[in-house]
């Protein structure tokens, strides 16, 4: 038994292990902290020497074997998945696929699983081991659960090769495989891939209520139904990327819209005019003049950039700054090489407006917001990758657009 657990603790330096009385427990399989398996000493440990659980992966990979046992969930025994097999070719390696059977190993495993606390939560969600584990121990659990796993069968994905050859890169195989399975068939389950987390600076957020307290009267003026659903959606997603981009379109809904003072009064001029009525023909000419001009005279970053000036000021959005003062006075690197400026310098004392402030914020949050849209800057080979860092390094840049936004939807009309 020490032999094959010491073993695992060599091929897994995550794992610790621990023995109590008549059990065995292994904690941090796949450095996860949200569960850990307890087995009796009496366990056949024989292949636990021979098993590596890929950090970024709900698997199993078999040395011995040179096979990856991706864990699924137990099936309805006619699912169209069960039994089904294929060969692909990944490097120019051939590699057999098949969702079957579990191995005994990933049995012992599943029947030992335990969760840290009874009421604890998983962002790995277990790596799918809870449902195997109430499958296997169903006979000792309530009636429910043997109603929940009637007619089901356990079954995992299986990937056979030699991993060898591709040094083991789990995660690049499981990105194409994810692919080409997806487009071959909508609804097949894609292998769930988990970004190593890496050391991410934590950064405040910016909020009103931090130096004043949450008002007694509030004053709710009417706003544009499109952009409260921009904004709901926007709060609703997780994904730091699309919120970034819901926010944008809040702008530029507004800016496409957005007339200045100027036009205003000459429009008003002509659909106030006695004769109106009278004189359709002649006035829609006008009215399509002016709007032509000023369509022809104001390309969208322009009229970005106006709308900001003309909705917010300095005041308006200080406080993002200022809450993250080092990181807008720092030039940000994203991964893939974009490079956004500093917005202010490190000595800035915030008493009076930096010169130029507003429209270099409008410059950094349009060249993000293209970036994100369409992969680069139409200037630079420069891309910001869909990387949990840059999704991290973008949140006070989303603190920032969604603080305009809202202040230019409260305005808007």
């Amino acid at each position: 038994m020490k032999e094959n657990l010491e073993l695992l603790k060599k091929h897994n330096s995550t794992i610790e292990i621990t023995e109590v009385d008549n059990f065995v427990n292994i904690q941090k399989m796949w450095n996860d902290e949200t569960f850990s398996c307890n087995l009796e000493k009496e366990t056949n440990f024989s292949e636990f020497g021979k098993i590596v659980f890929p950090i970024e992966l709900s698997a199993i990979y078999h040395i011995d074997s040179n096979k990856l046992e991706v864990i699924y969930a137990p099936l309805i025994s006619d699912n169209i998945l069960i039994g089904r097999k294929f060969n692909f070719f990944y490097n120019g390696i051939e590699f057999q696929a098949t969702f079957e059977k579990p191995t005994d190993i990933f049995e012992i495993l599943a029947k030992g699983f335990q969760e840290t606390e009874t009421d604890s939560s998983s962002d790995t969600d277990f790596r799918n081991l809870r449902r195997f584990r109430d499958y296997y121990n169903q006979d000792t659990l309530p009636a429910y659960i043997k109603d929940l796993m009637e007619n089901k069968l356990p079954i995992n994905f299986f990937i056979s090769g030699d991993f060898n050859s591709i040094s083991n890169d789990f995660v690049s195989l499981a990105k194409h495989l994810n692919f080409y399975m997806s487009f071959y068939d909508r609804e097949t389950p894609n292998i769930v891939i988990f970004e190593q987390d890496l050391e991410q600076k934590i950064y405040e957020t910016p909020c009103y209520t931090t130096k004043e307290k949450f008002p007694e009267i509030i004053n709710l003026s009417k706003i544009d139904p499109i952009l409260l659903d921009l904004f709901q959606i926007s709060r609703k997603t997780t994904n730091v990327r699309l919120k970034f981009i819901f926010y944008f379109q809040v702008l530029e809904y507004c800016a496409y819209y957005h007339l200045n003072d100027d036009l205003k009064k000459r429009l008003t001029n002509i659909i106030k005019r006695p004769d109106l009525l009278n004189n359709t023909n002649n006035y829609s000419k006008l009215l399509i003049e002016e709007f032509k001009d000023h369509f022809k005279q104001n390309d969208d970053s322009a009229k970005l950039e106006k709308l900001i000036i003309d909705f917010c000021n300095w005041d308006d959005f200080k406080l993002e700054i200022e809450t993250n003062k080092d990181y807008f006075s720092n030039d940000l690197i994203f991964d893939g090489g974009l490079k956004i400026q500093a917005l202010i310098n490190a000595n800035e004392t915030f008493e009076n407006e930096p010169k130029g402030i507003m429209k270099s914020v409008k410059s950094n949050i349009e060249k993000i917001r293209n970036v994100l849209v369409h992969l680069r800057e139409s200037r630079e080979n420069k891309v910001i990758l869909p990387t949990p860092n840059n999704n991290n390094l973008l949140i006070p840049y989303l603190h920032l657009v969604q603080r305009i936004a809202e202040k230019i939807a409260i305005h808007h009309q």
